[in-house]
């Protein structure tokens, strides 16, 4: 989609909508609370993948030998 595209395809958001969506993700709320601490949670299991020894770098790894 392009820019100023919205209108054709049927997505329109207000500012309600948008408010209302912030203030679900970055509330106060029992289940704001436990959005954070997953987002945290996948934030970390995404490090541990990417980084020397984990499961990504190592399929990655794999793969180059593979493909040399």
């Amino acid at each position: 989609m392009k820019w100023g595209e919205e209108e054709k395809i049927g997505v329109l958001v207000d500012n309600e909508g948008v408010k209302k969506a912030v203030e679900e993700l970055m509330g106060d709320g029992d289940d704001a609370k436990e959005r954070r601490r997953r987002a945290r949670e996948l934030g970390k299991l995404y490090h541990r993948a990417m980084y020397e020894g984990g499961s990504s770098y190592s399929n990655i790894t794999f793969l180059l030998q593979d493909i040399s």
